[in-house]
């Protein structure tokens, strides 16, 4: 049950990592996961909205404030267009839309959530995270989800301008529940020939990951003839463990199924 003392409302990111510091203490700005926490120890929360943190930059990158609804992924012309429209297409079967209207992605992200369909996304982007911990730093998403920080700030999203294609697909009971697989895949293709490949699976029930076997496989090669054996080298490779929900065993032959959705999605499209 939880027992929130205080709720701050600070109005510097200097500020805002002070309070962040002290003990049972926890950042909030689209607020969604406060009321699936069950921490009774939980007596502090520190409201980041009056940072701002909401603007989408257009440069060599671009930049996404971490206050930024996933709903804009959809309805911002800037971040629909990204990677053959990628993100609108994937971003609409992220919960429903009174989630995605209230979710950030900011918060999406730093929850590390085992079962996160953003974090499968943009990790398939090769996006990385702007942090403040009393200074802004820069570090790849894939790199984020494995550390152990627990008292920075998530300020922005960077995600790379390129003409990578990009897909996500997901196996769930329904399109609003929390995946038992999801897979995102990432390359460059030039004459049926892929490079630069990403392969990320998350909900395993573990954090998303980079499959790095596949994707070694996969470079240099052909798309139209690699899908099956790629398929079979996930399966085998794969690294997944059982829940409540569906078996390890299950999650192995979900995993190979879905990249050959994403793999034969991006060759269609290419």
């Amino acid at each position: 049950m939880l027992s929130i003392k205080e709720y701050l409302r600070p109005d510097t990111l200097e500020e805002a990592y002070d309070l962040g510091k002290m003990e049972n203490t926890l950042y909030v700005s689209g607020g969604l996961m406060i009321a699936s926490l069950k921490s009774s120890r939980l007596e502090r929360l520190v409201d980041l909205k009056n940072l701002g943190m909401e603007e989408i930059e257009d440069g060599k990158r671009v930049k996404i404030g971490a206050n930024v609804k996933l709903s804009e992924f959809m309805t911002n012309p800037l971040l629909s267009s990204l990677n053959h429209g990628f993100f609108k297409k994937t971003m609409k079967d992220v919960g429903s839309t009174q989630i995605r209207n209230m979710a950030t992605v900011g918060g999406s992200v730093a929850f590390r959530l085992g079962w996160s369909d953003v974090i499968t996304a943009l990790m398939a982007s090769k996006a990385t995270v702007e942090l403040y911990e009393g200074q802004l730093n820069e570090v790849s998403l894939e790199r984020y989800v494995k550390e152990k920080r627990r008292k920075e700030i998530v300020t922005a999203i960077y995600i790379p301008k390129n003409d990578r294609f990009l897909a996500f697909e997901k196996f769930s009971k329904s399109t609003f529940d929390i995946a038992m697989l999801n897979v995102g895949v990432g390359m460059n293709i030039r004459d049926d020939k892929m490079s630069d490949v990403t392969v990320v699976v998350g909900s395993r029930p573990m954090i998303s990951g980079r499959i790095v076997e596949v994707e070694k496989f996969l470079n240099d090669k052909e798309l139209s003839n690699s899908i099956e054996a790629a398929a079979q080298l996930m399966r085998d490779t794969i690294k997944v463990g059982g829940d409540v929900r569906v078996k390890a065993e299950y999650r192995k032959v979900l995993s190979a199924a879905l990249l050959k959705k994403a793999m034969r999605g991006i060759g269609d499209e290419s």
